[in-house]
Protein backbone atom coordinates (compact mmCIF):
# COMPACT_ATOMS: atom_id res chain seq x y z
CA UNK A 1 0.00 0.00 0.00
CA UNK A 2 1.34 3.44 -0.96
CA UNK A 3 0.23 6.98 -1.75
CA UNK A 4 -0.31 8.35 -5.27
CA UNK A 5 -0.82 11.71 -6.92
CA UNK A 6 -3.53 12.04 -9.55
CA UNK A 7 -0.90 12.79 -12.19
CA UNK A 8 0.79 9.47 -11.37
CA UNK A 9 -2.47 7.62 -12.03
CA UNK A 10 -2.89 9.34 -15.39
CA UNK A 11 0.76 8.73 -16.32
CA UNK A 12 0.46 5.03 -15.46
CA UNK A 13 -2.56 4.74 -17.75
CA UNK A 14 -0.76 6.53 -20.59
CA UNK A 15 2.25 4.22 -20.18
CA UNK A 16 0.08 1.10 -20.21
CA UNK A 17 -1.72 2.34 -23.35
CA UNK A 18 1.48 3.25 -25.22
CA UNK A 19 3.47 0.13 -24.37
CA UNK A 20 0.58 -2.37 -24.42
CA UNK A 21 2.35 -4.05 -21.51
CA UNK A 22 0.06 -6.93 -20.39
CA UNK A 23 1.40 -6.60 -16.84
CA UNK A 24 1.00 -2.83 -16.51
CA UNK A 25 -1.43 -1.83 -13.73
CA UNK A 26 -4.92 -0.53 -14.50
CA UNK A 27 -5.19 2.13 -11.79
CA UNK A 28 -8.48 3.79 -10.93
CA UNK A 29 -9.42 6.30 -8.21
CA UNK A 30 -12.58 5.71 -6.21
CA UNK A 31 -13.33 7.83 -3.15
CA UNK A 32 -9.66 8.94 -2.98
CA UNK A 33 -8.48 5.34 -2.83
CA UNK A 34 -6.52 3.68 -5.63
CA UNK A 35 -7.38 0.28 -7.09
CA UNK A 36 -5.55 -1.85 -9.65
CA UNK A 37 -8.43 -3.51 -11.49
CA UNK A 38 -6.48 -5.29 -14.26
CA UNK A 39 -7.22 -8.77 -12.88
CA UNK A 40 -10.90 -7.93 -12.42
CA UNK A 41 -11.60 -6.68 -15.96
CA UNK A 42 -12.43 -10.15 -17.42
CA UNK A 43 -14.93 -10.76 -14.59
CA UNK A 44 -16.62 -7.36 -14.63
CA UNK A 45 -20.39 -7.98 -15.15
CA UNK A 46 -20.81 -4.69 -17.01
CA UNK A 47 -18.19 -5.53 -19.64
CA UNK A 48 -15.58 -3.21 -21.10
CA UNK A 49 -17.18 -0.06 -19.65
CA UNK A 50 -14.79 -0.45 -16.72
CA UNK A 51 -11.92 0.51 -19.02
CA UNK A 52 -13.35 4.00 -19.59
CA UNK A 53 -12.18 5.16 -16.16
CA UNK A 54 -8.76 3.56 -15.95
CA UNK A 55 -6.35 6.37 -15.08
CA UNK A 56 -9.25 8.57 -13.90
CA UNK A 57 -11.47 9.27 -10.94
CA UNK A 58 -14.32 6.76 -11.12
CA UNK A 59 -16.02 7.62 -7.81
CA UNK A 60 -19.31 8.89 -9.14
CA UNK A 61 -19.66 6.44 -12.01
CA UNK A 62 -19.02 3.60 -9.54
CA UNK A 63 -21.59 4.88 -7.05
CA UNK A 64 -24.12 5.50 -9.81
CA UNK A 65 -24.05 2.00 -11.28
CA UNK A 66 -23.21 -0.38 -8.43
CA UNK A 67 -25.05 -1.76 -5.38
CA UNK A 68 -23.49 -1.61 -1.91
CA UNK A 69 -22.24 -5.20 -2.25
CA UNK A 70 -19.85 -4.12 -5.01
CA UNK A 71 -17.65 -2.34 -2.45
CA UNK A 72 -16.68 -5.71 -0.98
CA UNK A 73 -15.47 -6.91 -4.38
CA UNK A 74 -13.64 -3.66 -5.03
CA UNK A 75 -11.72 -3.94 -1.75
CA UNK A 76 -9.81 -6.94 -3.14
CA UNK A 77 -7.99 -4.65 -5.58
CA UNK A 78 -7.02 -1.81 -3.23
CA UNK A 79 -3.38 -0.70 -3.63
CA UNK A 80 -3.14 2.73 -2.02
CA UNK A 81 -4.50 6.22 -1.44
CA UNK A 82 -4.40 9.62 -3.10
CA UNK A 83 -2.20 12.02 -1.14
CA UNK A 84 -4.11 14.47 1.03
CA UNK A 85 -3.10 17.55 -0.97
CA UNK A 86 -4.39 16.09 -4.25
CA UNK A 87 -7.87 15.07 -3.21
CA UNK A 88 -11.10 16.37 -4.72
CA UNK A 89 -12.04 17.07 -8.32
CA UNK A 90 -13.05 20.13 -10.30
CA UNK A 91 -16.53 21.47 -9.48
CA UNK A 92 -16.64 19.17 -6.46
CA UNK A 93 -19.30 21.27 -4.69
CA UNK A 94 -21.76 20.63 -7.52
CA UNK A 95 -20.97 16.90 -7.56
CA UNK A 96 -21.41 16.74 -3.78
CA UNK A 97 -24.88 18.25 -4.06
CA UNK A 98 -25.89 15.75 -6.77
CA UNK A 99 -24.78 12.96 -4.42
CA UNK A 100 -26.95 14.48 -1.67
CA UNK A 101 -29.90 14.52 -4.06
CA UNK A 102 -29.39 10.82 -4.78
CA UNK A 103 -29.43 10.05 -1.05
CA UNK A 104 -32.57 12.18 -0.63
CA UNK A 105 -34.35 10.47 -3.51
CA UNK A 106 -33.50 7.06 -2.10
CA UNK A 107 -34.93 8.04 1.29
CA UNK A 108 -38.13 9.26 -0.42
CA UNK A 109 -38.60 5.87 -2.14
CA UNK A 110 -38.08 7.20 -5.66
CA UNK A 111 -35.87 4.22 -6.49
CA UNK A 112 -38.74 1.81 -5.77
CA UNK A 113 -40.69 0.83 -8.86
CA UNK A 114 -44.41 0.35 -9.29
CA UNK A 115 -44.81 -3.27 -10.34
CA UNK A 116 -48.38 -2.53 -11.47
CA UNK A 117 -47.08 0.19 -13.81
CA UNK A 118 -44.56 -2.13 -15.43
CA UNK A 119 -47.05 -5.01 -15.60
CA UNK A 120 -49.37 -2.71 -17.54
CA UNK A 121 -46.53 -1.61 -19.86
CA UNK A 122 -45.53 -5.20 -20.61
CA UNK A 123 -49.15 -6.19 -21.15
CA UNK A 124 -49.77 -3.24 -23.49
CA UNK A 125 -46.70 -4.16 -25.54
CA UNK A 126 -47.74 -7.79 -25.86
CA UNK A 127 -51.14 -6.57 -27.04
CA UNK A 128 -49.42 -4.69 -29.87
CA UNK A 129 -47.60 -7.91 -30.82
CA UNK A 130 -50.85 -9.88 -30.78
CA UNK A 131 -52.64 -7.23 -32.88
CA UNK A 132 -49.87 -7.19 -35.48
CA UNK A 133 -49.89 -10.98 -35.71
CA UNK A 134 -53.70 -11.13 -35.93
CA UNK A 135 -53.81 -8.64 -38.83
CA UNK A 136 -51.09 -10.58 -40.67
CA UNK A 137 -52.87 -13.90 -40.10
CA UNK A 138 -56.33 -12.58 -41.01
CA UNK A 139 -55.57 -10.43 -44.08
CA UNK A 140 -51.87 -10.91 -44.85
CA UNK A 141 -52.51 -12.98 -47.98
CA UNK A 142 -55.21 -10.75 -49.46
CA UNK A 143 -54.34 -7.12 -48.66
CA UNK A 144 -51.04 -5.29 -49.06
CA UNK A 145 -52.49 -2.51 -46.87
CA UNK A 146 -52.97 -5.04 -44.07
CA UNK A 147 -49.35 -6.14 -44.52
CA UNK A 148 -48.15 -2.54 -44.16
CA UNK A 149 -50.36 -1.92 -41.10
CA UNK A 150 -49.27 -5.15 -39.43
CA UNK A 151 -45.59 -4.40 -40.10
CA UNK A 152 -45.95 -0.82 -38.79
CA UNK A 153 -47.54 -2.03 -35.55
CA UNK A 154 -44.75 -4.59 -35.21
CA UNK A 155 -42.16 -1.82 -35.63
CA UNK A 156 -43.89 0.16 -32.87
CA UNK A 157 -43.96 -2.97 -30.68
CA UNK A 158 -40.20 -3.37 -31.10
CA UNK A 159 -39.56 0.27 -30.24
CA UNK A 160 -41.61 0.07 -27.06
CA UNK A 161 -39.94 -3.22 -26.11
CA UNK A 162 -36.63 -1.41 -26.46
CA UNK A 163 -37.61 1.11 -23.79
CA UNK A 164 -38.87 -1.62 -21.45
CA UNK A 165 -35.77 -3.78 -21.91
CA UNK A 166 -33.73 -0.65 -21.18
CA UNK A 167 -35.57 -0.19 -17.86
CA UNK A 168 -35.23 -3.80 -16.78
CA UNK A 169 -31.54 -4.03 -17.73
CA UNK A 170 -30.82 -0.79 -15.85
CA UNK A 171 -32.40 -2.57 -12.85
CA UNK A 172 -35.05 0.10 -12.48
CA UNK A 173 -37.80 -2.47 -11.88
CA UNK A 174 -36.29 -5.16 -9.65
CA UNK A 175 -33.58 -4.76 -7.04
CA UNK A 176 -32.72 -8.42 -7.65
CA UNK A 177 -30.62 -8.26 -10.80
CA UNK A 178 -31.49 -11.83 -11.81
CA UNK A 179 -35.09 -10.82 -12.56
CA UNK A 180 -34.03 -7.66 -14.35
CA UNK A 181 -31.72 -9.63 -16.61
CA UNK A 182 -34.38 -12.29 -17.22
CA UNK A 183 -37.02 -9.78 -18.31
CA UNK A 184 -34.36 -7.98 -20.32
CA UNK A 185 -33.57 -11.21 -22.17
CA UNK A 186 -37.28 -11.72 -22.95
CA UNK A 187 -38.17 -8.17 -24.00
CA UNK A 188 -34.81 -7.35 -25.56
CA UNK A 189 -33.90 -10.77 -26.96
CA UNK A 190 -37.04 -12.79 -27.70
CA UNK A 191 -39.30 -9.83 -28.52
CA UNK A 192 -36.91 -7.34 -30.09
CA UNK A 193 -33.90 -9.35 -31.28
CA UNK A 194 -31.20 -7.39 -29.41
CA UNK A 195 -28.54 -9.12 -27.33
CA UNK A 196 -28.61 -7.99 -23.68
CA UNK A 197 -24.84 -8.39 -23.34
CA UNK A 198 -24.20 -6.46 -26.55
CA UNK A 199 -26.54 -3.73 -25.36
CA UNK A 200 -24.97 -3.53 -21.88
CA UNK A 201 -21.45 -3.42 -23.30
CA UNK A 202 -22.40 -0.57 -25.65
CA UNK A 203 -24.89 1.32 -23.49
CA UNK A 204 -22.95 1.25 -20.22
CA UNK A 205 -19.95 2.69 -22.04
CA UNK A 206 -22.19 5.44 -23.39
CA UNK A 207 -23.34 6.26 -19.85
CA UNK A 208 -19.78 6.36 -18.56
CA UNK A 209 -18.55 8.68 -21.33
CA UNK A 210 -21.53 10.42 -22.98
CA UNK A 211 -20.59 12.32 -26.15
CA UNK A 212 -16.88 11.88 -25.42
CA UNK A 213 -15.13 11.62 -28.78
CA UNK A 214 -13.30 8.32 -29.13
CA UNK A 215 -15.04 6.75 -26.12
CA UNK A 216 -18.83 6.96 -26.59
CA UNK A 217 -19.90 4.27 -29.11
CA UNK A 218 -23.22 6.04 -29.74
CA UNK A 219 -21.50 8.87 -31.63
CA UNK A 220 -19.00 6.59 -33.35
CA UNK A 221 -21.10 6.46 -36.54
CA UNK A 222 -18.74 8.17 -39.02
CA UNK A 223 -19.03 8.30 -41.98
CA UNK A 224 -22.71 7.30 -42.05
CA UNK A 225 -23.52 10.10 -39.64
CA UNK A 226 -20.87 12.46 -38.28
CA UNK A 227 -21.69 14.46 -35.16
CA UNK A 228 -18.62 16.63 -34.59
CA UNK A 229 -15.59 18.18 -36.23
CA UNK A 230 -13.48 15.80 -34.11
CA UNK A 231 -14.64 12.90 -36.28
CA UNK A 232 -13.60 14.67 -39.48
CA UNK A 233 -10.01 13.82 -38.56
CA UNK A 234 -10.89 10.33 -39.77
CA UNK A 235 -10.72 11.57 -43.34
CA UNK A 236 -6.97 11.15 -43.08
CA UNK A 237 -7.08 7.66 -41.56
CA UNK A 238 -6.90 5.94 -44.95
CA UNK A 239 -4.39 8.00 -46.96
CA UNK A 240 -3.86 5.26 -49.56
CA UNK A 241 -7.55 4.59 -50.10
CA UNK A 242 -8.70 7.52 -52.22
CA UNK A 243 -12.02 5.86 -53.10
CA UNK A 244 -12.81 5.28 -49.43
CA UNK A 245 -12.00 8.92 -48.64
CA UNK A 246 -14.24 10.12 -51.47
CA UNK A 247 -17.14 7.96 -50.29
CA UNK A 248 -16.64 9.11 -46.71
CA UNK A 249 -16.63 12.77 -47.72
CA UNK A 250 -19.72 12.27 -49.92
CA UNK A 251 -21.65 10.79 -46.99
CA UNK A 252 -20.71 13.60 -44.61
CA UNK A 253 -21.50 16.35 -47.10
CA UNK A 254 -24.98 14.92 -47.74
CA UNK A 255 -25.82 13.48 -44.34
CA UNK A 256 -28.89 15.63 -43.75
CA UNK A 257 -30.46 14.04 -46.86
CA UNK A 258 -29.42 10.53 -45.86
CA UNK A 259 -30.54 10.84 -42.23
CA UNK A 260 -33.92 9.11 -42.38
CA UNK A 261 -32.90 6.49 -45.00
CA UNK A 262 -29.97 5.53 -42.75
CA UNK A 263 -32.25 5.31 -39.70
CA UNK A 264 -34.50 2.93 -41.65
CA UNK A 265 -31.77 0.30 -41.49
CA UNK A 266 -30.59 1.07 -37.95
CA UNK A 267 -32.57 -1.70 -36.29
CA UNK A 268 -31.39 -4.33 -38.77
CA UNK A 269 -27.80 -3.22 -38.17
CA UNK A 270 -28.21 -3.56 -34.41
CA UNK A 271 -29.77 -7.01 -34.83
CA UNK A 272 -26.82 -8.15 -36.94
CA UNK A 273 -24.37 -6.71 -34.41
CA UNK A 274 -26.20 -8.60 -31.65
CA UNK A 275 -25.97 -11.92 -33.49
CA UNK A 276 -22.27 -11.44 -34.19
CA UNK A 277 -21.67 -10.46 -30.56
CA UNK A 278 -23.14 -13.66 -29.10
CA UNK A 279 -21.63 -16.09 -31.61
CA UNK A 280 -18.69 -18.24 -30.43
CA UNK A 281 -15.58 -16.10 -30.79
CA UNK A 282 -17.84 -13.20 -31.76
CA UNK A 283 -15.80 -10.81 -29.63
CA UNK A 284 -12.40 -11.98 -30.86
CA UNK A 285 -11.55 -8.43 -31.97
CA UNK A 286 -11.71 -7.24 -28.34
CA UNK A 287 -8.90 -7.52 -25.78
CA UNK A 288 -9.45 -10.64 -23.68
CA UNK A 289 -10.16 -8.57 -20.59
CA UNK A 290 -12.94 -6.65 -22.33
CA UNK A 291 -14.95 -9.62 -23.60
CA UNK A 292 -18.39 -10.20 -22.14
CA UNK A 293 -19.47 -13.74 -21.21
CA UNK A 294 -22.55 -14.85 -23.16
CA UNK A 295 -25.11 -17.18 -21.59
CA UNK A 296 -26.95 -19.93 -23.46
CA UNK A 297 -30.22 -18.25 -22.45
CA UNK A 298 -29.22 -15.13 -24.34
CA UNK A 299 -28.22 -17.05 -27.45
CA UNK A 300 -31.52 -18.94 -27.34
CA UNK A 301 -33.45 -15.68 -26.94
CA UNK A 302 -32.13 -14.41 -30.28
CA UNK A 303 -32.93 -17.75 -31.95
CA UNK A 304 -36.48 -17.53 -30.64
CA UNK A 305 -36.84 -13.98 -31.95
CA UNK A 306 -35.90 -14.86 -35.50
CA UNK A 307 -38.00 -18.04 -35.34
CA UNK A 308 -41.27 -16.26 -34.56
CA UNK A 309 -40.48 -13.30 -36.85
CA UNK A 310 -39.75 -15.46 -39.90
CA UNK A 311 -42.64 -17.78 -39.07
CA UNK A 312 -45.05 -14.82 -39.05
CA UNK A 313 -43.99 -13.87 -42.54
CA UNK A 314 -43.82 -17.29 -44.16
CA UNK A 315 -46.87 -18.85 -42.47
CA UNK A 316 -49.30 -15.92 -42.63
CA UNK A 317 -48.21 -13.79 -45.60
CA UNK A 318 -46.53 -16.28 -47.96
CA UNK A 319 -46.31 -14.08 -51.06
CA UNK A 320 -42.60 -13.23 -51.68
CA UNK A 321 -43.41 -9.62 -52.61
CA UNK A 322 -45.61 -9.11 -49.55
CA UNK A 323 -43.01 -10.76 -47.30
CA UNK A 324 -40.42 -8.31 -48.60
CA UNK A 325 -42.78 -5.39 -47.92
CA UNK A 326 -43.50 -6.66 -44.40
CA UNK A 327 -39.78 -7.08 -43.68
CA UNK A 328 -38.75 -3.66 -45.01
CA UNK A 329 -41.62 -1.74 -43.42
CA UNK A 330 -41.22 -3.34 -39.98
CA UNK A 331 -37.47 -2.69 -40.00
CA UNK A 332 -37.80 0.88 -41.27
CA UNK A 333 -40.57 1.87 -38.87
CA UNK A 334 -38.72 0.53 -35.84
CA UNK A 335 -35.35 1.88 -36.97
CA UNK A 336 -36.73 5.39 -37.36
CA UNK A 337 -38.82 5.31 -34.16
CA UNK A 338 -35.85 4.13 -32.10
CA UNK A 339 -33.21 6.34 -33.64
CA UNK A 340 -35.29 9.53 -33.60
CA UNK A 341 -35.43 9.22 -29.80
CA UNK A 342 -31.75 8.27 -29.53
CA UNK A 343 -30.83 11.36 -31.57
CA UNK A 344 -32.99 13.59 -29.39
CA UNK A 345 -31.20 12.32 -26.30
CA UNK A 346 -27.68 13.51 -27.13
CA UNK A 347 -27.05 14.26 -30.80
CA UNK A 348 -26.53 17.93 -31.54
CA UNK A 349 -25.36 18.51 -27.97
CA UNK A 350 -21.69 19.28 -27.16
CA UNK A 351 -19.13 16.62 -28.11
CA UNK A 352 -16.26 16.52 -25.61
CA UNK A 353 -12.66 15.59 -26.25
CA UNK A 354 -10.93 13.05 -24.00
CA UNK A 355 -8.79 15.85 -22.57
CA UNK A 356 -11.86 17.94 -21.70
CA UNK A 357 -13.56 14.92 -20.13
CA UNK A 358 -10.66 14.32 -17.74
CA UNK A 359 -11.08 17.82 -16.26
CA UNK A 360 -14.87 17.58 -15.97
CA UNK A 361 -16.78 15.92 -13.14
CA UNK A 362 -18.97 12.93 -13.99
CA UNK A 363 -22.30 14.65 -13.36
CA UNK A 364 -21.55 17.76 -15.41
CA UNK A 365 -20.71 15.51 -18.39
CA UNK A 366 -24.09 13.82 -18.09
CA UNK A 367 -26.00 17.11 -18.01
CA UNK A 368 -24.34 19.26 -20.67
CA UNK A 369 -24.35 16.43 -23.24
CA UNK A 370 -28.02 15.52 -22.68
CA UNK A 371 -31.27 17.06 -23.89
CA UNK A 372 -34.57 16.81 -22.05
CA UNK A 373 -37.79 16.81 -24.08
CA UNK A 374 -40.72 18.58 -22.46
CA UNK A 375 -43.08 16.04 -20.86
CA UNK A 376 -46.54 15.21 -22.19
CA UNK A 377 -48.58 12.03 -22.33
CA UNK A 378 -47.36 11.41 -25.88
CA UNK A 379 -43.71 12.36 -25.26
CA UNK A 380 -43.49 10.22 -22.11
CA UNK A 381 -44.95 7.22 -23.94
CA UNK A 382 -43.19 7.64 -27.28
CA UNK A 383 -39.74 8.07 -25.75
CA UNK A 384 -40.19 5.49 -23.01
CA UNK A 385 -39.39 8.08 -20.36
CA UNK A 386 -36.12 8.97 -22.05
CA UNK A 387 -37.43 12.49 -22.60
CA UNK A 388 -36.10 12.92 -19.05
CA UNK A 389 -32.66 12.13 -20.43
CA UNK A 390 -30.68 14.27 -18.01
CA UNK A 391 -32.43 12.81 -14.98
CA UNK A 392 -31.93 9.30 -16.34
CA UNK A 393 -28.20 9.84 -16.80
CA UNK A 394 -27.81 11.21 -13.29
CA UNK A 395 -29.88 8.44 -11.68
CA UNK A 396 -29.99 5.54 -14.18
CA UNK A 397 -31.52 2.95 -11.85
CA UNK A 398 -34.49 5.16 -10.92
CA UNK A 399 -37.80 3.98 -12.50
CA UNK A 400 -38.98 6.21 -15.32
CA UNK A 401 -42.34 6.90 -13.66
CA UNK A 402 -40.58 8.91 -10.92
CA UNK A 403 -38.54 11.23 -13.13
CA UNK A 404 -41.21 13.93 -13.13
CA UNK A 405 -40.88 14.14 -9.34
CA UNK A 406 -37.18 14.97 -9.43
CA UNK A 407 -36.89 17.17 -12.52
CA UNK A 408 -37.53 20.49 -10.70
CA UNK A 409 -34.82 19.75 -8.12
CA UNK A 410 -32.30 18.84 -10.82
CA UNK A 411 -33.07 21.94 -12.89
CA UNK A 412 -32.79 24.18 -9.82
CA UNK A 413 -29.42 22.72 -8.86
CA UNK A 414 -28.09 23.21 -12.39
CA UNK A 415 -29.21 26.84 -12.34
CA UNK A 416 -27.49 27.36 -8.97
CA UNK A 417 -24.14 26.19 -10.36
CA UNK A 418 -24.60 27.61 -13.85
CA UNK A 419 -24.52 24.16 -15.47
CA UNK A 420 -26.41 24.25 -18.77
CA UNK A 421 -29.68 22.30 -18.50
CA UNK A 422 -31.28 22.08 -21.94
CA UNK A 423 -34.98 21.36 -22.50
CA UNK A 424 -36.85 21.46 -25.80
CA UNK A 425 -39.75 19.91 -27.70
CA UNK A 426 -39.65 16.88 -29.99
CA UNK A 427 -39.83 18.94 -33.19
CA UNK A 428 -37.44 21.64 -31.99
CA UNK A 429 -35.01 19.01 -30.70
CA UNK A 430 -35.05 17.20 -34.03
CA UNK A 431 -34.40 20.52 -35.76
CA UNK A 432 -31.34 20.96 -33.52
CA UNK A 433 -30.12 17.51 -34.58
CA UNK A 434 -30.44 18.45 -38.25
CA UNK A 435 -28.75 21.79 -37.62
CA UNK A 436 -25.77 20.03 -36.10
CA UNK A 437 -25.51 17.61 -39.02
CA UNK A 438 -25.55 20.61 -41.36
CA UNK A 439 -22.80 22.38 -39.39
CA UNK A 440 -20.53 19.35 -39.62
CA UNK A 441 -21.26 19.07 -43.36
CA UNK A 442 -20.21 22.70 -43.84
CA UNK A 443 -17.02 22.08 -41.85
CA UNK A 444 -16.25 19.08 -44.04
CA UNK A 445 -16.86 21.16 -47.16
CA UNK A 446 -14.42 23.85 -45.98
CA UNK A 447 -11.89 21.16 -45.13
CA UNK A 448 -12.18 19.78 -48.66
CA UNK A 449 -11.67 23.19 -50.24
CA UNK A 450 -8.58 23.88 -48.14
CA UNK A 451 -6.92 20.57 -49.03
Amino acid sequence: VRTFTRSEILSADALAESTKDPNAPFLMIIDNKVYDIREFVPDHPGGSVILTHVGKDGTDVFDTFHPEAAWETLANFYVGDIIESDRGIKNDDFAAEVRKLRTLFQSLGYYDSSKAYYAFKVGFNLTLWALSTYIAARWGQTSILAVVISASILGLFWQQCGWLAHDFLHHQVFHDRFWGDLFGAFLGGVCQGFSSSWWKDKHNTHHAAPNVHGEDPDIDTHPLLTWSEHALEMFSDVPDEELAKMWSRFMVLNQTWFYFPILSFARLSWCIQSILFVLPNGQAHKPSGARVPISLVEQLSLMMHWTWYLATMFLFIKSPASILVFFLVSQAVCGNLLAIVFSLNHNGMPVISKEEAVDMDFFTKQIITGRDVRPSLFANWFTGGLNYQIEHHLFPSMPRHNFHKIQPAVATLCKKYNVRYHTTGIIDGTAEVFARLGEVSKAASKMGKSN
